[in-house]
């Protein structure tokens, strides 16, 4: 009885170690790719769900990041549709309503889920950081909570692993869900500077003025 009970607890004491070592490691490439990533590049598919789960849309596309500041953010289908950081502004552009918006970033920065992304500096600096359980799931999952109350998103749940970060799911003020899954993901690898320039293409209407 003695010997049964030992390796029962053995075996429950080396899976709590493991448990643990894989948070810890989960953990660790977090912050790796909050202190030590500097340019990003991706695939990317998102569904939006509305405070009732019902799907409102769906999209896919691609995503550039350039910390500080600097993001592209392409949606390719179902619409084309624009969103770039170029480090002062914040330009949206919406290919099929030939329309171009521009906000200076300091009043923008909620307008796409990277832009939660943009700073290279330890995640607890910028967010509340808690462990997530997370069944049937080979990531590593934590919800970061944003410090300042002044984004659209009150929560970001990310799926980590020994790449980075795989997955978001971000919580609105408003119930809202957005579902992120990235592919292909690249990390400090050189990016062309004019991924994060925008002009306003002839002829279409700019709504706003830049900084």
């Amino acid at each position: 009885m003695k010997t049964m009970f030992a390796k029962t607890l053995a075996v429950m004491l080396a899976a709590g170690l493991m448990a643990s070592s894989a948070w810890a490691g989960g953990r660790e490439n977090l912050s790796n790719f909050f202190t030590q990533v500097d340019t990003m590049q991706a695939a990317f598919s998102q569904q939006v769900l509305d405070d009732k789960g019902a799907l409102r849309q769906s999209s896919s596309g691609n995503v550039y990041l350039s910390r500080p500041g600097k993001f592209r953010w392409e949606y390719a289908a179902p619409d084309k549709h624009e969103i770039v950081a170029d480090g002062k502004n914040v330009w949206v552009y919406d290919v099929e309503l030939d329309q171009v918006t521009v906000k200076p970033m300091d009043k923008a920065l909620s307008s796409a889920p990277v832009a939660m992304l943009l700073q290279k500096q330890p995640v607890e600096k910028q967010f509340d950081v808690q462990d997530m359980e997370a069944d049937n799931s080979t990531l590593e999952w934590f919800r970061l909570t944003p410090k300042k109350q002044d984004s659209d998103f009150t929560t970001m749940d990310l799926g980590v692993s020994s790449n980075g970060i795989e997955e978001m799911i971000l919580g609105d003020k408003f119930g809202q869900q957005t579902y992120i899954k990235f592919q292909g993901m690249r990390t400090n690898v050189n990016l062309d500077g004019k991924l994060f320039s925008f002009t306003p293409p002839k002829g279409v209407d700019v709504v706003g003025k830049p900084s």
